[in-house]
């Protein structure tokens, strides 16, 4: 019981540290390193990758079946009641009590068309797995990328609200030395402790948002939810990367759902021509070797031996070789019953509808693409104008300030100037995050 007990602490206190291990550790990304992280350890991309090598098993499967195969059969037998030979009206039972055999079969598909198409199939169903497996690559790094600017996007909020409220907090002990001084009247104090108040909750709601947005990009990249991960950067870092997307750069060749339903177009065509060569005959060679024995228990004389004389039968398996056999097999398909033209209709007719589906699919991309080119030319001239607006707002708080301290504005103008600051900044990182929003969405349709 001691030991079990010690057994029990040692354990524990292995698993405690790995835990502390695990909550000490603290991971600083980026954007590259984000998407680097979840392209190796996120299971979708995993499991996409074990699709691969699933569908080329499958593949050289359909190849295997080109190769000739051979087959062993062994076959042993015991009589209950022995077979007997009906000779001039008298049943006359053989000395026959065990019989075996072996024999080995040897098969080689020569023309076989319906086999040849299977194996065209395997390859397009390779192409559609690797082009899932592109699809997913791509939506996740959409996914950890967007979600990586949402952290900036909380990042940069909250020292944005953080200035708003270290600016509220000089305006709050400058009124209230005013007003102890008899400089100031007691709305200014108040208004000025008001404003402070007002901006707390603002910053826990943006703090609880960027701990929720960090949670959702260790869950994309795989990464232990006891691992801190700090982010670098601002989203004033990618300033220098906006630019609007022009029209005639736009193609749609690269959109994964697009490739894929192409690839199942083919697919459809290919199922077709498999059905197709079912009317066609296939040949085949074959070789056949077999190996016979027969014999009694015990030592026997036949009814046809003791008429002619001859010596009894030993106990034991009789062998005898039953030579070697090749030749060639001609299969001609006749009648199944209608089955084949009936699955071919059934192709033509889902061959048309993706055919619908495609060009339906081609426009809602077409108004995706265009709505996400708006979105960025949006953000880059709200991005422009708010980043003048900052530039005004600090101005005018400064003007608002000395005003203030000379006794010529009130306390509800100097806060009204340190809000718009404030507002001016939370609406500039916002733009930048409209913006990247946006161009990642562009790519993500276009199939970067």
């Amino acid at each position: 019981m001691k030991k079990f007990l010690l057994a029990a602490l040692v354990l524990t206190g292995f698993a405690a540290t790995a835990q502390d291990s695990a909550q000490n550790k603290t991971l600083t990304i980026t954007l590259d390193k984000a998407l680097e992280i979840a392209l190796s350890d996120n299971p979708t991309i995993k499991i996409a990758d074990y699709e691969i090598d699933r569908v080329d098993y499958s593949k050289k499967a359909a190849w295997g079946a080109l190769l000739p195969s051979l087959d062993a059969t062994g076959q042993l037998g015991r009589y209950v009641q022995r077979q007997e030979m009906n000779l001039g009206g008298t049943l006359i039972p053989m000395p026959i009590d065990n019989t075996m055999s072996v024999t080995v079969s040897l098969s080689l598909p020569l023309i076989v068309p319906a086999l040849w198409q299977s194996i065209q199939m395997s390859n397009l169903e390779m192409q559609l797995s690797v082009e899932k497996a592109r699809a997913s690559k791509i939506t996740l790094r959409n996914d950890v990328t967007k979600a990586y600017y949402n952290i900036l996007l909380a990042q940069d909020s909250y020292k944005a609200l953080q200035d708003g409220y270290k600016l509220a907090e000089e305006n709050y002990n400058l009124a209230k030395n005013r007003y102890e001084n008899g400089m100031a009247a007691e709305y200014d104090y108040i208004s000025a402790e008001v404003q402070m108040n007002n901006l707390l909750p603002n910053l826990l709601q943006v703090e609880n948002g960027m701990a929720q947005a960090k949670l959702y990009l260790k869950v994309l990249m795989g990464v232990d939810m006891a691992v801190t991960i700090e982010v670098e950067g601002s989203l004033a870092d990618f300033e220098a990367n906006v630019a609007t997307a022009k029209n005639n750069e736009i193609s749609l060749n690269n959109n994964n759902d697009l490739v894929q339903l192409d690839i199942q177009q083919q697919q459809l065509h290919k199922s077709l021509q498999m059905q197709n060569a079912q009317h066609l005959p296939s040949l085949v060679a074959f070789g056949q070797y077999s190996y016979s024995g027969s014999g009694s228990d015990k030592e026997e004389q036949s009814a046809f031996g003791a008429m002619y004389g001859a010596p009894p039968t030993p106990p034991g398996m009789q062998w005898t070789p039953g030579g070697i056999l090749v030749g060639l097999q001609l299969t001609v398909p006749i009648f199944k019953g209608f089955t084949v033209s009936t699955k071919a209709k059934q192709i033509k007719i889902q061959e048309k509808e993706l055919e619908l589906q495609r060009e339906y699919l081609a426009h809602s991309l077409n108004v995706q693409v265009r709505t996400a080119i708006d979105n960025m030319e949006k953000a880059v001239r709200q991005m422009e104008s708010n980043k003048k607006a900052v530039e005004l707002a600090d101005k005018a708080y400064k003007i608002s300030n000395t005003r203030y301290n000379v006794g010529a504005s009130t306390m509800l103008e100097l806060n009204n100037s340190a809000l718009a600051l404030t507002q001016s900044k939370l609406s500039y990182h916002q733009a930048i995050s409209d913006y990247l929003s946006a161009k990642a969405d562009f790519e993500k349709i276009v199939g970067q």
